[in-house]
């Protein structure tokens, strides 16, 4: 067998819940009130104190390709990391109390040969592109058994993304950023765009390739109006309607503080302070992509020197 490496892209990436893999959405947008009478709801005087905020990172370190007489077969060497920080807001302290780090050579192939730092993972996959949404799998993994061994003392526990395969841990919500498609419709959409700073929409059922709660809430720091500064989160489906709203409730409470700021973060506010600094750290652990792809090209090299003449 012949490999072949190449350095990648680190900023290729591949959205679970892009429009691509999930064509249509069903919402039940009673679950809190009629639709006819959703409105902004405003947060509760009071919520929890200790959060646990849980993020991970990813870099696509290099690109193989294994090929013999029989064909050719993409593969990626990925490195994920995944970090817990506890929060205190009485206390205005914050500190990181987990973090771990994987690496894996993510092909539909065994390429026969020790890549060192990156074993092999069998991904039944003909693309690059679902070869790195396997890595994405593996990478919230890795934050759902971080979150597992930090998550009971939390009141609430924020997971960075979509809670898809997290949806066991108490006290949890998946915590979305960005908007790639729009679940509401209509005047549902108009509520989204009056929500001020701290105010949060009424809970909503949501089922596309998978189901949960979910609601917007708007941060501080971005204006109050359009869709700036708007967040996603979204609790399991498993939980009560009440539960659900409590979670809602306690996320309007106690999030809009550690929302970012625009000198310090282009990510401002949705990127909250403590997922930023957690993400820096991160990042850092991975190590050096130079040296990394150094030795994976040493790795292959070692391959075809052993190779029979």
């Amino acid at each position: 067998m012949q490999i072949t490496v190449d350095a990648w892209d680190p900023s290729f990436a591949d959205n679970a819940e892009s429009p691509s893999r999930s064509d249509s959405a069903t919402v039940n947008a009673e679950v809190e009130m009629p639709v006819k009478g959703w409105m902004p709801v405003d947060a509760p005087s009071s919520g929890p104190r200790r959060l646990l905020v849980v993020d991970g990172v990813r870099r696509v370190d290099a690109r193989v390709e294994l090929s013999d007489e029989t064909g050719r077969w993409p593969g990626v060497c990925v490195s994920w990391a995944a970090g817990a920080v506890v929060c205190d807001l009485d206390g205005g302290a914050s500190a990181v109390i987990e973090s771990s780090v994987e690496r894996g050579l993510f092909a539909p192939l065994d390429p026969g040969t020790d890549f060192g730092q990156y074993p092999y993972r069998k991904t039944d996959a003909a693309d690059s592109a679902e070869l790195i949404a396997a890595s994405q799998v593996a990478m919230a993994a890795l934050e759902a058994k971080v979150a597992a061994a930090v998550a009971a003392d939390a009141e609430l526990s924020v997971l960075d993304g979509t809670l898809r395969g997290r949806t066991r841990l108490p006290n949890a919500v998946g915590y979305i950023k960005s908007h790639h498609r729009s679940y509401l419709q209509g005047p549902l959409n108009g509520v989204v765009e009056r929500l001020r700073p701290g105010q949060r929409t009424p809970v909503f059922y949501l089922m596309t390739t998978w189901p949960r709660y979910s609601w917007y809430l708007r941060l501080p720091g971005a204006g109050s109006r359009g869709w700036a500064g708007v967040a996603r989160i979204e609790a399991a489906d498993a939980l009560s309607e009440e539960a659900a709203i409590a979670l809602a409730d306690a996320t309007a409470a106690a999030l809009p503080p550690l929302g970012s700021a625009a000198h310090k973060d282009a990510r401002a506010p949705q990127n909250l302070t403590p997922i930023a600094g957690l993400e820096r750290r991160l990042k850092r652990r991975l190590g050096d992509a130079r040296l990394l792809l150094r030795s994976v090209r040493a790795s292959s090299a070692a391959r075809l020197s052993d190779a029979p003449l």
